[in-house]
């Protein structure tokens, strides 16, 4: 597709009022659905779950590090942010009138799709953002090379060191 002539100007006014992320395929760039905010029919929170996920990986140095890492987030089993299909997908559930959050890893929307599998028991609204990063901090221990996707080291090894990570030995 021949590059457009208007890209340049509409990046400038979008970097003018902080808009112009450059995050495209990277941990930031985060699907959510609106979540327990602005859905009746949602069981937890999404945005906010997803502005603090951006912001503890939002450092340049840190997304380039991890690489691409497609997390999608949904407020209950709906599923409007797609969770099941994301390499790491947030649940958002109702747990005896408190917001739980389970992750999925492994999903894929992609020519070789697949639904992510349930790692384990969820995690609190002030848990979900750290089970994140050491899954996040996890995948990067166990990759191959800089170069493997998520989704590859998933596969390659499977949930046990994701599952020791988060849970220790009681699961």
């Amino acid at each position: 597709m021949p590059r457009s002539p208007k890209r340049p100007a509409i990046y400038a006014a979008l970097n003018e009022v902080n808009l112009a992320t450059a995050n495209a395929g990277l941990v930031t760039d985060i699907i959510a659905c609106p979540g327990l905010d602005y859905c009746s029919l949602a069981n937890a929170r999404a945005i906010p779950i997803a502005q603090r996920l951006s912001e503890r990986f939002g450092a340049p140095g840190r997304q380039a590090e991890i690489g691409s890492l497609p997390i999608k987030i949904s407020g209950c089993i709906n599923a409007c942010g797609h969770h099941h299909v994301a390499a790491i997908g947030i649940l958002g559930v109702d747990r005896r009138g408190v917001e739980n959050y389970q992750i999925t890893l492994g999903g894929s929307a992609k020519e070789d799709c697949s639904i992510g599998e349930l790692v384990g028991p969820g995690f609190s609204y002030d848990g979900i953002v750290d089970a994140v990063e050491t899954v996040v901090d996890t995948y990067l221990g166990l990759r191959l090379s800089p170069d493997e996707p998520f989704i590859d080291a998933v596969r390659r090894v499977g949930l046990p060191p994701f599952k020791e990570a988060l849970y220790g030995q009681r699961n």
